[in-house]
C-alpha cells in the first residue's frame, strides 16, 4: 500500500496524455505565430471532394471523388487580415483599406500571396507556410460535413431571402450589404460570424480565397468553361494539379449568391490578377 499514491498519479499523467493525443483534441489544437495569425490544427483524414448531381447550384467540374489527406496541417483561423500583411509588407493594397485592419486584405494576386508567404518563411527562419492546396481547403471547410455548406443545405439562389446555414456563418450577397437598392456590398471583419465545427472563420463568404493549385479553364472535348484539372479521380492522395495557366480559387465573395458559397464551388484566374472580392488564408506545416 506504500506504492499507492504513485501508483495514482502514474495513472493520472496516463489518462490526460491518452486525452491529449486524442484526436478530438489534437484537431482543436492551436497555435499563434509571430505575426499574430492563429493556425487551427486540421486532422488527416479522408473525404469525399465535390458535390452530388442534386445538389442546387452545383457546376459540371464538381465530380465526387475520394480524397486522402494524409498528413495533419494547420489552416489559418481567418483570412489574411489586412493589419497582418500591412506589418509584415509595409503597405496596404486593399480596394476596403478604410474598413479598418482586422478586414480580409483584398485586391491581390496570386503571385503576390506567393510573395507574402515567402517573406513570412524568411521572417520566421522556417519554410512551413504554403497556400493551401485546393483539396485541404475543401476538406478544412467541410470539416467532416457532406451537405452544400459546413452546416447546412443550399436552399435558395437569392440575394433576397436568407440562407438559414450561411446567414449567422458568411457575408454574402444577403448581409453585407443593401438590397432595396442593390449596393454598399462590402467585406466585413473576420471572425464576426460563427466559425464551422473546426474553428475556421469565414470559409464561406468575405472574400475569394486563391489556392495552390493550376488549372485549365475549359474542358477541350465538351466545351464547357471551368476550372479543369486531372486531380479530380477516386482515391488520390495529396492531389496538387499543377497543370494550366490559371490559378484556382475557393470560397464565395462577399457580393456572391448562396451557390457560390458551396463547400464545392470552384473558379479560376489568372495568377496575375487583382480584383476587390479577392483574398487567401494560409496553412503551415506540422514541425
Amino acid at each position: 500500500m506504500k506504492n499507492y499514491p504513485k501508483l495514482i498519479t502514474m495513472v493520472f499523467i496516463t489518462l490526460l496524455i491518452a486525452l491529449y493525443c486524442h484526436p478530438v483534441f489534437a484537431e482543436t489544437k492551436i497555435f499563434t505565430n509571430k505575426l499574430g495569425m492563429r493556425f487551427v490544427l486540421i486532422p488527416s483524414g479522408s473525404f469525399v471532394m465535390g458535390s452530388p448531381k442534386s445538389e442546387k447550384g452545383r457546376q459540371w467540374n464538381e465530380k465526387q471523388h475520394k480524397v486522402v489527406i494524409s498528413k495533419s496541417f494547420y489552416m489559418g483561423e481567418t483570412e489574411v487580415t489586412q493589419g497582418q500583411w500591412e506589418k509584415l509588407v509595409g503597405f496596404n493594397p486593399s480596394s476596403f483599406s478604410k474598413l479598418g485592419k482586422n478586414h480580409p486584405v483584398d485586391t491581390i494576386s496570386w503571385d503576390q500571396c506567393k510573395e507574402f508567404i515567402r517573406v513570412l518563411n524568411k521572417w520566421e527562419k522556417t519554410n512551413r507556410y504554403q497556400l493551401p492546396t485546393e483539396a485541404q481547403w475543401e476538406y478544412a471547410c467541410r470539416a467532416g460535413s457532406t451537405s452544400a455548406f459546413s452546416n447546412g443545405p443550399i436552399t435558395t439562389d437569392s440575394c433576397n431571402k436568407p440562407e438559414p446555414a450561411l446567414i449567422h456563418m458568411a457575408w454574402y450577397c444577403y448581409n453585407s450589404g443593401e438590397m432595396s437598392p442593390a449596393g454598399g456590398f462590402k467585406p466585413h471583419p473576420v471572425k464576426t460570424g460563427k466559425p464551422n465545427k473546426w474553428g475556421l472563420y469565414d470559409m464561406h463568404g468575405n472574400v475569394q480565397e486563391w489556392v495552390l493549385d493550376s488549372c485549365k479553364w475549359r474542358n477541350f472535348w465538351r466545351t464547357k468553361v471551368g476550372a479543369v484539372t486531372e486531380t479530380y479521380k477516386d482515391n488520390i492522395i495529396d492531389p496538387l494539379n499543377k497543370t494550366g495557366k490559371h490559378k484556382i480559387i475557393r470560397g464565395g465573395g462577399w457580393y456572391q449568391k448562396s451557390k457560390y458559397q458551396r463547400s464545392a464551388y470552384r473558379s479560376y484566374y489568372k495568377p496575375g490578377v487583382k480584383r476587390n472580392s479577392l483574398g487567401f488564408r494560409i496553412v503551415a506545416r506540422r514541425l
